[in-house]
């Protein structure tokens, strides 16, 4: 029997063995395999990173020292009144401050105080117009987080116009192509060649005052007689009334309280009313447009032969034909206050309401906000005995300050030279001398700051104008640093608005 032979059954051709194609693909899934994983590990680290940064971040904000997050101060202020403040707000309270910790460049006297994250400088003395300064809280501690840092911050104080009065060339009538006087303004920071604007005009200028809303003037027609011009900021000169053929004289602003104050002697009102050195004040935002006299015992007009504006008020103080002196309000109303006889008043000391008084004995201060007098021993300038005396202002501290005229009787012109010496616990040293022999300084008067004076100069040759105020040809007003004595700039004209 024959046997048949069966075929024996084979896989599926594809080309290639079954067995290649599985040991092909286990190498492909395990590459993914790695990478899939190492896209893991790299996801997870990044996300680590970013999340200890996050962290490092955030204990970098909070763990580290104070800086200042910001800073107050009343920049007006500081170059005006006394005890002004800056306070630096920091972005964390604070541990206590110590004075030794705080600069200030250029150098100013603080009084310092802290509380939670603010630090409170408090200024004991007027700052310079016109300067940058810096102000450096060195090591100071965070009260939470133990670590130190410093705050530094920096202003800059403002600039102030500076006014002068420019006679153009006499009393007499004017001839129809004279040039009218001006009152001229200045920046005291400008520079040499900084030139003045003419702020006001008019044929025969006496005074004028300004504040920071209306100049006023005290003008004279052909003939002398007398009125008050008051130009309000941006407006037109208007004339205010006053008493019928009445001089007036003395004319004052005070800033703060905006009003102008003036004598009036001769003349009389409506009513019949006669004046002689009666303080009249006007304030330009009144809406009845009148001057009214300051009252004095009883309701009657104050007779002052010398007065001004106490600082930062609208009070004035005054000095009767008797010496006395006398404190009032013309805005309140009240009687004055009695101050006591005095020779003299000297003016105030800079940004306070200490008012210096000169009697036979020495100088000394009141207190208008306390009426207490106390002694004010002063340094006396050691200077060339023939030099003759004049006019003498008084600082804090008893620091002096003098002109002094070097007279030559033999010669036509008797003055040769001015001098203005200072004094004080240093010595004597001259802050101003004239440049030109036979010129003169006919006034100086200190900045409200007590930084500049302002030093009037007659030139050799100057012919008087003949006001009732007399001013000269060809003046000009210098400015002089106290501290360096460096004469800074000059401008034409005269009776500078500080001298007020």
């Amino acid at each position: 029997m024959s046997t048949e032979q069966q075929p024996t059954e084979q896989p599926p051709t594809t080309g290639r063995p079954a067995t290649a194609r599985r040991s092909s693909d286990q190498p492909t899934k395990r590459g993914a395999d790695r990478r899939w994983r190492r896209y893991r590990r790299t996801t997870t680290a990044t996300i680590a990173a970013l999340a200890l940064l996050s962290v490092g971040l955030g204990a970098a904000a909070v763990l580290r020292g104070p800086t200042i997050d910001s800073a107050s101060i009343n920049l007006p202020a500081v170059i005006a009144r006394d005890g002004q403040k800056l306070v630096l707000h920091a972005d964390q309270s604070l541990a206590p401050i110590t004075p030794d910790q705080v600069s200030v460049s250029p150098a100013a006297p603080v009084d310092v105080t802290a509380s939670g994250p603010d630090v409170t400088l408090a200024f004991s003395g007027l700052l310079d117009y016109a300067t940058t300064y810096h102000v450096r809280v060195d090591r100071v501690v965070g009260a939470d987080t133990g670590l130190s840092g410093s705050l530094d911050y920096s202003f800059d104080t403002p600039d102030v116009p500076v006014y002068t009065l420019l006679r153009q060339g006499g009393a007499a009538a004017r001839d129809p192509g004279r040039p009218e006087d001006q009152v001229l303004r200045s920046g005291i920071a400008a520079g040499p060649d900084a030139t003045s604007e003419v702020v006001f005009e008019a044929p025969h200028i006496l005074q004028y005052a300004v504040t920071d809303v209306a100049l006023a003037a005290i003008v004279a027609d052909d003939q002398g007689n007398t009125s008050l011009e008051v130009v309000p900021d941006g407006g037109s000169a208007v004339t205010v009334p006053t008493p019928t053929g009445a001089r007036l004289q003395n004319l004052r602003s005070s800033p703060t309280s905006r009003l102008f104050g003036f004598t009036v002697s001769g003349g009389a009102d409506a009513a019949g009313t006669p004046y002689q050195d009666a303080v009249f004040v006007f304030d330009p935002l009144s809406a009845s447009g009148r001057a009214d006299p300051v009252a004095g015992f009883g309701g009657a007009p104050l007779p002052l032969v010398d007065w001004r504006f106490v600082p930062g008020t609208s009070s004035l103080v005054g000095q009767g034909s008797d010496q006395q002196l006398y404190l009032v309000d013309p805005l309140k109303g009240g009687e004055p206050t009695p101050l006591g006889r005095h020779t003299q008043m000297r003016g105030f000391l800079p940004g306070g309401v200490q008012l210096v008084v000169a009697d036979g004995e020495g100088e000394s201060t009141i207190d208008l906000s306390t009426g207490a007098v106390t002694a004010l021993p002063v340094f006396v300038p050691v200077v060339d005995p023939k030099y003759y005396p004049k006019k003498i202002v008084v600082q804090a501290g008893g620091v002096t300050i003098r002109q002094y005229d070097d007279v030559d009787y033999s010669s036509d012109s008797p003055v040769a030279a001015s001098v203005i010496a200072l004094a004080d616990a240093a010595g004597t040293r001259e802050l101003y001398r004239s440049t030109t022999a036979g010129s003169r300084v006919r006034d100086f008067c200190v900045s409200p700051n007590g930084q500049y004076l302002a030093v009037e100069v007659v030139p050799a040759g100057a012919l008087n104008d003949g006001y009732a105020l007399p001013g000269y040809s060809d003046m000009s007003t210098y400015f002089v640093d106290i501290a360096s004595g460096a004469t800074t700039r000059g401008v034409a004209g005269f009776l500078p608005d500080w001298c007020g």
